[in-house]
């Protein structure tokens, strides 16, 4: 099994009016290509700062990050960029797009980015059919042409899981992607997440949200910038209904403090 992110004696602090706030302490883990992971843990455990940290959208303070077999920390900002732009997706609660473009423009334009770099022969061309197939994928391909205003939460969430995918990431990383969204609007999102890692995409997401963590293979509990415990619950079958891995997992979570 290959390991895409190895996290090593990680810790994150900040200085806030010269007093020193260990965010992150001693964090190890391992993902192998393919997984997918829930973090989960009280509000100020330290969750969103592990996933910025380990996908290179932060600095660590000290320990290692390998993420597919580069050293984050001996990369410089650009270097980093590329990475991210390159190997990785996106996924936040609040989902950013540009306003003055439509959907079907805010899902091609990081795909138009890395087309400008070294090692990307894709043609805009090529663009734009990957983004019309991933739209067909997720079933919003009636919404290209339209302004971000003009689209429901749940629609607007899977346009910016088109936009994470748009550049075949080794990896994604989801912060809350169900945090504002209703309860169908969440359940699809996590249909089209789940069909995703089927299909060989490694996650990573942030949650609070038992129904969501329930459908991950493994959970990691954090307290107070540590991870607390792990839960492995196995690949979530298509077919298999969700109940129980959420009664084991409120069983472990209650065991946890939560």
């Amino acid at each position: 099994m290959t390991t895409i992110l190895e996290v090593t004696n990680l810790c994150k602090t900040y200085i806030v009016n010269k007093s020193q706030h260990n965010v992150l302490r001693n964090i190890n883990f391992t993902l192998h290509e393919g997984e997918f992971v829930s973090v989960m843990g009280p509000s100020g455990s330290g969750k969103s700062t592990l996933l910025y940290t380990v996908s290179g959208m932060d600095r660590l303070t000290a320990g290692e990050v390998l993420f597919n077999r580069k050293q984050l920390s001996q990369l410089s900002q650009n270097e980093i960029a590329e990475v991210r732009l390159h190997e990785m997706g996106f996924i936040f609660q609040q989902m950013y797009m540009l306003g003055n473009l439509s959907v079907y423009d805010n899902i091609i334009l990081s795909g138009y980015q890395a087309i400008k770099g070294k090692g990307d022969n894709r043609s805009r061309s090529d663009i734009n059919e990957h983004a019309d197939k991933l739209m067909r994928k997720l079933g919003i391909i009636e919404i290209a042409g339209h302004d971000i205003a003009e689209v429901s939460g749940g629609q607007l969430q899977r346009a910016c899981i088109c936009r994470a995918l748009i550049n075949a990431p080794r990896m994604l990383f989801a912060d809350e992607p169900t945090g504002a969204l209703n309860s169908k609007a969440a359940k699809e999102v996590m249909e089209e997440l789940c069909r995703i890692n089927r299909e060989g995409t490694t996650i990573m997401i942030v949650t609070h949200d038992v129904k969501v963590a329930a459908q991950t293979d493994k959970v990691l509990y954090m307290v107070d910038g540590n991870i607390q415990g792990e839960l492995k619950l196995g690949k979530f079958a298509e077919a298999e209904g969700v109940r129980e891995r959420e009664r084991r997992l409120n069983e472990w979570l209650m065991g946890q403090g939560w």
